[in-house]
């Protein structure tokens, strides 16, 4: 956005229309964004593993932790389903 502003171009439409995240689930969004890297292919889900070992080296409590694992699955299977349509033929 700020690129688009310093060169006087107009702001993408995704970007000027995100939505916002309610308090307390930055943890979760920024959780699935480390986490992306951790697909053993680009179309594979994210590992349980590595979900796990994310909630033990931030040290999330039980309820934390459960909702990690519930999140991320949801996150990641609207994300593999997204990629999905886009590479799909025409």
């Amino acid at each position: 956005m700020r690129q688009a502003l310093r060169t006087g171009q107009p702001v993408p439409e995704h970007i000027l229309n995100a939505p916002e995240l309610q308090l307390g689930l930055q943890l979760y969004f920024q959780a699935f964004l480390d986490l992306d890297g951790e697909r053993l292919s680009p179309t594979s889900p994210i590992p349980w593993t590595s979900i796990r070992s994310y909630a033990e080296a931030y040290q999330l409590d039980q309820s934390q932790t459960s909702d990690l694992f519930y999140l991320i699955k949801r996150i990641d299977s609207a994300h593999l389903k997204r990629m999905h349509e886009k590479t799909k033929p025409t």
